[in-house]
């Protein structure tokens, strides 16, 4: 009797732990069906387009819950790098390609750059600073180290701190062509040898930069809009004129419409078009008119018009 109440142990026992794996088997089996169930979409990039990328990638999940979406920022060149790598399936660039990246992205004759918003890089300054506009040849002859005083410019006797992004960033590129090299006053002022100065501090990301120029009264930096907005009053805005002649004006929507503010750049998504339903599904959503709204929403401008709706008169 007691041999028998023994094997009856060690066979509920065995069962109980066979019972156990066999829940394990289900539930490890369950979980990575969920896991195939959710196809994954990677983009990484510009740091003036992680945050409303973001946004944007929050609400494509909720409305269509079989995709898995990762974003990281970094700068637009590693995002590119990372799609020549084939490690993301899109690049959020800042700043158009140049002619080597789009040979290298285009070798299947596949490439796809798509706007999906408009952006003014914003000039910004330590919040107690006087000076309350600019100009492009002005900032040029500060980014490039020629102008070291605030005084020179008619403020304080502080000397001039320049704080830049690294050489991933797609805004600190499109600011050293078009502005520190002087491309947007024309050919005979081009100067494509022109660089920052080497007392600049050079910061990895958006963070970083809007910080760097609240702790320092005589900081001056270039940021996406949208990002200066979200900066608050931490950081101050200053309104921009490509000729000292022109009129000063603020990087806002208004003035990107009507294209009064003249440092403005599409913010576009890059990819290989290899028929993957996420990447297709995604930027038909960015495009679409829930997703220009969220972008209207996250301070830049929409690239494409509203759509009206339109009723019959009864």
């Amino acid at each position: 009797m007691l041999l028998f109440s023994n094997l009856l142990s060690h066979l509920k026992i065995q069962f109980s732990f066979r019972k156990l794996i066999i829940i394990n088997i289900v539930l490890i089996s369950l979980n990575l069906n969920y896991c195939k169930a959710k196809e994954p979409l990677s983009l990484a990039g510009s740091e003036t387009m992680h945050e409303m990328i973001l946004l944007l990638t929050n609400e494509f999940q909720k409305q269509n819950g079989n995709y898995l979406t990762d974003v990281r920022g970094g700068g637009s060149k590693l995002g590119i790098d990372a799609l020549m790598g084939g490690i993301v399936d899109i690049a959020m660039v800042s700043r158009v390609l140049n002619p080597q990246e789009k040979e290298t992205l285009n070798q299947n004759n596949n490439l796809e750059e798509i706007v999906i918003a408009y952006d003014g890089a914003a000039i910004i300054v330590h919040p107690d600073n006087p000076i309350n506009n600019i100009d492009l040849e002005t900032l040029s002859g500060i980014f490039t180290g020629k102008i070291k005083n605030w005084k020179e410019l008619g403020g304080e006797d502080i000397p001039i701190q320049t704080v830049i992004r690294n050489n991933y960033s797609g805004t600190g590129l499109f600011f050293k062509e078009h502005v520190l090299q002087k491309k947007d006053l024309g050919e005979s002022f081009f100067d494509p040898n022109a660089n920052y100065t080497s007392s600049a501090i050079v910061v990895d990301d958006n963070i970083e930069l809007a910080n760097k120029v609240a702790g320092i009264r005589g900081s001056i930096s270039y940021i996406g809009m949208g990002s200066a907005a979200n900066s608050g009053s931490k950081i101050k805005i200053i309104m921009y004129s490509k000729r000292k002649e022109d009129e000063p004006t603020a990087p806002t929507i208004a003035n990107l419409i009507n294209r009064k503010y003249r440092l403005a750049r599409g913010l576009y998504l890059v990819y290989k078009n290899e028929n993957k339903k996420a990447v297709d599904e995604f930027v038909t959503f960015a495009t679409g008119e829930v997703g220009q709204k969220i972008i209207l929403k996250s301070g830049y401008l929409r690239s494409t018009l509203e759509e009206v709706e339109v009723k019959a008169n009864r």
